[in-house]
Parts: structure tokens; C-alpha cells; sequence
């Protein structure tokens, strides 16, 4: 009996002991992005452009609801081209993944829109397609749009291969 005392004992005083003070919790403070804070930031820690991705006939189109889309991205099955266009006119676009940062020489459409074309085997669009989390395309003159890298590009890519 005195051994299993003896063993109980630690258990006992730890039972009795007081509690440690519990430390206040202190939230960090949340930070407050401004749009001149913005262009200080790397692009992938940019907030998203505001829109979403849509699909149908072979193109997918980025942008708000209820407006023109911001960007397109469309398989031209008669030429074999994938055509991005964005809304504004420049001399040349900027295409930003995460495994690289290439600039094409832009065509201005009938449109407004700055358009670049690509074969459908470029490299540059499964660097789109496969971008972690993101890509951004920006030219000069042109607001730089930060997309989300969801299925439509990929699929976009996948129709004008197959």
C-alpha cells in the first residue's frame, strides 16, 4: 500500500498545484492594403483582380459580371492559334507565371483590345495553364490584371491541341 502511495504522491500535488497564469491573447493586427500599397508588392502577393472565369465555344473570358471581359482566351481551330486579348490598347503584353515572365509584341483590334496569338503548342500556355495559384498579364498603358490560374485557360489550351 505504501508503494502505490508513493507512486500516487507526484499526482496528487500536481492536482493541488495551482494553475500558470494564462497570457492575454494579442491579435496581430490585420494590414490595411491601399491601392498605392499595391504597387509595392511582388505580383504574386497582389490581390486578385475582381471577376471571375467563364467557358463556352472554345473561350474562356475573365472579368466582372455585366461588363466586357478583361481578358479572353479563345481557340481559333480554323488558323490552329490561341488568342489572348485584353481590353485596352498597347504595343506589347507582359505574361507573368510562376515559372516565367515573357513580353510579346501586340496587335491593337478593330475592337480596342490588345491581341497576341500563340500556337497551340507554346510552352508559355501550359506555364499559364500550370502557374501556381496565379498569372498576371500587364502591358504598357495597361492596368495589370491579376488572374486566378483555374481550369478555364487550361482548358482553353486542351481544345486547340485535341
Amino acid at each position: 500500500m505504501k508503494k502505490h502511495l508513493a507512486l500516487a504522491l507526484p499526482f496528487f500535488a500536481a492536482a493541488c498545484s495551482t494553475p500558470a497564469p494564462q497570457l492575454p491573447k494579442i491579435a496581430a493586427p490585420v494590414p490595411v492594403i491601399t491601392p498605392n500599397d499595391t504597387e509595392l508588392l511582388d505580383w504574386r502577393d497582389k490581390p486578385y483582380t475582381p471577376g471571375l472565369w467563364r467557358y463556352a465555344n472554345r473561350t474562356a473570358s475573365f472579368g466582372p459580371a455585366g461588363i466586357a471581359p478583361l481578358l479572353t482566351m479563345q481557340c481559333d481551330a480554323a488558323r490552329r492559334l490561341i488568342v489572348i486579348s485584353v481590353s485596352g490598347a498597347t504595343s506589347s503584353l507582359t505574361i507573368r507565371t510562376s515559372y516565367a515572365e515573357r513580353s510579346w509584341p501586340a496587335q491593337i483590334g478593330t475592337d480596342g483590345r490588345s491581341v497576341v496569338s500563340f500556337a497551340p503548342a507554346d510552352p508559355a500556355l501550359d506555364q499559364i495553364a500550370f502557374s501556381r495559384g496565379r498569372f498576371s498579364i500587364s502591358g504598357p498603358g495597361l492596368t495589370e490584371i491579376d488572374i486566378p490560374a483555374w481550369a478555364e485557360p487550361a482548358r482553353v489550351v486542351e481544345d486547340c491541341r485535341s
